[in-house]
Formats: structure tokens, C-alpha cells, sequence
């Protein structure tokens, strides 16, 4: 047999065991547990008989979700999965990155808008930790982070795609139906058109946006470990006032939007556009007609970035079948993060108690007022809008006040 024939006949085992241990579900590892948590357990046999790079390479072209199954097929998977983690997640990412692997990101680096390059700009954002070794800790833990982030950010992009689409439909109601006067069925693929684009438009955009919030929500918490230090040796006789406390807040935005992705202007620029269009979105999901009070609103960008701002969006489109019941869990989820959050230990010391319910007073607070300065300090007003093309000669735009103006639908 051809070393080719065998390379292939180990990969149609691989397969039929990722199905066997889909099936196998949550059973057990065979084996006792005793014999699995010895320090140096002699490694099984493998069942493959080939050598253990060759395997490391094959188990790499499986899917993010395959691992934790296959750790269920037998005792050498196990072994082989656990011993060989890191190699395994490396030689994944390799294959996914075209040949690299998660480095800093700097102002001359270029992504391209491809789906399949998704991965290159999320591992550089969200890189794995550092060792203290040296290094970073490649696990299959990291890879799943990776993946929660990117069907987070790929359903945020859709529910807003529906919704700038469904807005278009209703405000241009009357272009629709002359340019598709007879069938409704081009209408409906309008529309889905219209949603493709904008989702394929939004995507990396919301990568930097949630790099932005879920690095805001790291620097809070780190720069409250300092300040409860300094409190607890005497350093800070006061708790902190709101007033000071939202001055911090705004440096720590400051910081995070002078260094990368942000040094890049143009990233800049287009995140700030992402994040126009959500937080409005979530205004007019939630009152078309009404002015409403955002206060809210910061606290669904900075309680739990994304998570729940996709569920909002869920309910309110009806997107999981019983929709009271899905606002309802929206709601109880929301006021669990919101409680949480007051009942915190560390900022019910540090901070005034007054200032803790009013963290961010206005949606302003969160990104905008931050970002323009930070725009207007680089001479990046005026700017572009971001446009979408939903059908020949129809674009959509979305934007802020300081872009040119252009003629077309405002999204």
C-alpha cells in the first residue's frame, strides 16, 4: 500500500471516529479514572499505527467542535488530545491563517473582508494568553473563545442587516414596488440581497467593535484591582465620586483607542460607523417613533458585550419561535447582569455609592464622545460614509454627522 492509500485510509478512520464519538455523546472515557490521572500514563496504542506528527496533522483538520468528542471515542484519542493539545491547536490555526499564526497587530497590517479570513483577524485581536515561559498557551479552550466570538459577531451582523433592510422597505416602499411591480418573489430576494451585503460589510467591523468593548470591560475591572490596592493601604481615604470616576473611565477609552487596531485611522473611522448603526438600531428596535432614555443601552455595550444585545435582537425579531418568552428571558438575563454588577464587592468600596447605578449616564459616554475627539485630533473630519450595494443603483449608506454628504438612503 502506497504511502498516499494509507494517509487516506487514516483519514476515513478519523471520520468514522468523529461520528462515532458524536453519537457517544456525553458517555464516559472507557477506563477507569484512576488509570487516566496517574502523572506519566504509558500512552496507548494507537489504533492508526502511525506516527504521532502525522496523527497531530490529521486531528488539526478537524472542526473546533470535533475535540471534545473525539476525547470520547477511545483511550488513545484521549491521550493523544490531551498530551498533544498544543501542537493540535497550532498546526489548526496555521491552516486557517494560511501559514501564520496570532501576532500584534500594527498600523501597516491589511485584512481582507473574505469569510474565510475571519479567523486571521480575530486570533490577532483575541490573541491566546502568554506564558510565563514565554510563548502563548495554545488550547482548545482558546479555539472555542474564538469560535463564541465569531457566531456572536456573524448574528449580530445579520439581526442589524434585517433590520437596517426591514426599515428600507418600509421608508421606500414606493421604489420596491415599481421596480419589482409584479413578483413578489424578486422582492423577497431584494431583500435578501440587501441582508447578505450589509452583513458581509458589517463583519470585520463588528470584530473591532467587540475588540473595543470587551477591552474597555478588562481595563474597568483591572483599574479597579489598582485603585482597591491603593484604598486598602490608605492611599485613597474617600471612596471615589461619580465625577472622577467617569474622568477615568473616559482616559481608559482614550488609551485603548490610541493604540491598535485604533492607530489605524480608517479602523477608526469604520468602527465608529459600526457603532452609530448599532446603538441607533437598538433605538429603533425598541421605539421607532419615540426619543427614549439610552441610558440603558450602556449598559448592554458594557455589562455583557454582545451577549446580550443579540439576545435583544432575537426577541424582538421573533427569531427563536416563542418571542414572549424569549423577552422575557432577555429581561431576566439583563436584570441578573445589572444586579451582579451593583452587588460587586470591589466597586461598592472604591466607588461612591451614588455613582455606582450611574456608570455611564448617556450612551455617549461609551465610544462617542471619546472617538470624535480622538477623530477631530487627526484631522479625520469630514470622512467617507460606508455603503452597501443591495441591488444595481441602490446603495445604502450608514455613517455619523461629520461624513460628506452624500445622496442616498441613510440606513
Amino acid at each position: 500500500m502506497t504511502g498516499f492509500a494509507k494517509l487516506a485510509l487514516s483519514v476515513h478512520k478519523v471520520r468514522a471516529a468523529i461520528k462515532k464519538g458524536r453519537k457517544a455523546g456525553a458517555k464516559d472515557i472507557p477506563g477507569s479514572s484512576s488509570s487516566l490521572g496517574l502523572p506519566n500514563p504509558t500512552p496507548p496504542s494507537s489504533p492508526w499505527n502511525l506516527p504521532v506528527e502525522i496523527q497531530i496533522t490529521i486531528f488539526a483538520h478537524c472542526g473546533i467542535s470535533d475535540f471534545r468528542p473525539l476525547k470520547l471515542v477511545c483511550r488513545a484519542f484521549y491521550h493523544l488530545l490531551g498530551s498533544h493539545e498544543h501542537e493540535i491547536v497550532r498546526q489548526y490555526l496555521r491552516q486557517r491563517r494560511h501559514g501564520t499564526l496570532p501576532s500584534p497587530i500594527d498600523s501597516e497590517r491589511t485584512y481582507t473582508r473574505n469569510p474565510e479570513d475571519d479567523v486571521v483577524l480575530l486570533s490577532d485581536l483575541f490573541p491566546p494568553s502568554k506564558s510565563a515561559k514565554g510563548g502563548h498557551i495554545y488550547t482548545f479552550k482558546y479555539l472555542h473563545g474564538l469560535r463564541r466570538r465569531q457566531k456572536l459577531c456573524s448574528r449580530l451582523c445579520y439581526y442589524l442587516a434585517d433590520r437596517v433592510m426591514d426599515r428600507f422597505v418600509q421608508t421606500e416602499s414606493d421604489l420596491v414596488r415599481s421596480s419589482f411591480p409584479a413578483k413578489r418573489s424578486e422582492r423577497n430576494a431584494l431583500v435578501k440581497r440587501g441582508i447578505a451585503s450589509i452583513w458581509f460589510h458589517l463583519a470585520p467591523l463588528m470584530y473591532y467593535t467587540l475588540y473595543f468593548l470587551e477591552s474597555y470591560t478588562s481595563a474597568r475591572r483591572e483599574h479597579a484591582n489598582v485603585l482597591l490596592r491603593d484604598y486598602e493601604a490608605g492611599r485613597i481615604p474617600v471612596a471615589i465620586p461619580l465625577e472622577v470616576r467617569q474622568t477615568m473611565y473616559r482616559d481608559l477609552q482614550t488609551r485603548i483607542l490610541r493604540s491598535p487596531p485604533f492607530t489605524n485611522t480608517a479602523t477608526l473611522v469604520a468602527t465608529h460607523h459600526c457603532m452609530q448603526l448599532l446603538v441607533s438600531y437598538i433605538r429603533y428596535t425598541m421605539s421607532p417613533e419615540a426619543e427614549i432614555d439610552d441610558s440603558w443601552i450602556s449598559s448592554l455595550l458594557t455589562l455583557s458585550p454582545f451577549v446580550r444585545i443579540v439576545e435583544f435582537f432575537s426577541a424582538e425579531i421573533g427569531d427563536g419561535g416563542n418571542q414572549r418568552l424569549q423577552r422575557k428571558d432577555f429581561m431576566y438575563n439583563f436584570y441578573h447582569d445589572m444586579t451582579m454588577h451593583e452587588q460587586d464587592h470591589m466597586n461598592s468600596v472604591v466607588f461612591a455609592q451614588e455613582s455606582d447605578q450611574h456608570m455611564h449616564s448617556s450612551v455617549r459616554n461609551i465610544w462617542f464622545d471619546v472617538a470624535k475627539a480622538e477623530m477631530a485630533s487627526r484631522n479625520a473630519t469630514p470622512h467617507d460614509v460606508e455603503d452597501a450595494w443591495v441591488w444595481n443603483g441602490v446603495p445604502i449608506f450608514f455613517g455619523c454627522a461629520d461624513c460628506y454628504p452624500t445622496r442616498g438612503w441613510q440606513a
